[in-house]
């Protein structure tokens, strides 16, 4: 059992998220909470036994881990009287925000950093969670709610945040995809079965066959005169597959 304590510093959703997770996975670790958000940090500290902090200084000064989860326009303030321990370990989930950035903080230059963007889906222990540099604490951490994939490069996180959006878009494809099948006589939970398991069956038979790759399975299944090619040269004749990349250039910062 980890004995390392998790503080919390900006308690919001991706706060809640890995909180949830966490408890959800059996880690029973001390999780103190920063007070700044009282509504949600009472919520949270009474549905996953957490500690509520009398200020930000008393999360930094009985954490052995630190969550960095405030939003960007925040940290400057945050920071300003904020004292951290040497070597401490700071994990940052600001979408944005280099580690370059973070060692500029007075506060921060003795502490271990490290950069991570979990999903929504870590609360039920489901999801990749990015990470860089590689941190056996942090794996630890966050190989409890989904697969911890450690990056190449800090520069890769700008992908990562499109992975993380694309995560968000997903459940209005999902969506979509049931109203459809309801529009044609499905009542709303037989249509929501057949789509969340046709998806999740296609991902499970792709993670399955790790020496194929994922489109070599699809044209295995999209073969002439069958349906299943024909609805996917429709699709992509309407640019349907290629506007899904198009909103993930979007997200990143042009290389």
């Amino acid at each position: 059992m980890t004995t390392n304590t998790l503080g919390i510093l900006g308690v919001g959703h991706l706060a809640t998220y890995t909180v949830t997770g966490l408890r959800k996975s059996g880690d029973q670790r001390q999780i103190i909470l920063s007070p700044r958000n009282a509504e949600a940090s009472a919520l949270l500290a009474e549905r996953c036994q957490c500690l509520i902090a009398a200020n930000n200084q008393e999360v930094v000064d009985n954490s052995d881990i630190i969550l960095l989860a405030v939003r960007p326009e925040n940290l400057s303030d945050l920071l300003q009287d904020l004292t951290f321990k040497p070597e401490q370990l700071v994990i940052s989930v600001i979408a944005g925000v280099t580690l370059a950035q973070l060692r500029q903080y007075p506060a921060l230059q003795e502490a271990t950093l490290t950069r991570s963007l979990p999903p929504a889906s870590v609360e039920v222990c489901a999801g990749p969670v990015p990470l860089f540099p590689a941190n056996a604490a942090a794996e630890q951490l966050f190989g409890n709610i989904g697969k911890v994939i450690v990056l190449e490069s800090e520069a890769l996180f700008d992908v990562a945040l499109a992975h993380g959006c694309l995560h968000g878009w997903s459940y209005f494809l999902v969506q979509q995809l049931i109203d459809w099948s309801v529009s044609r006589g499905m009542d709303k939970q037989t249509a929501r079965d057949m789509v969340v398991h046709s998806i999740g069956s296609a991902i499970e038979l792709a993670q399955s066959r790790p020496e194929l790759n994922v489109g070599d399975i699809g044209n295995g299944i999209a073969t002439p005169g069958t349906f299943t090619l024909q609805g996917i040269e429709q699709i992509k004749a309407a640019n349907g597959l290629q506007a899904w990349s198009d909103a993930m250039d979007g997200i990143c910062k042009p290389q």
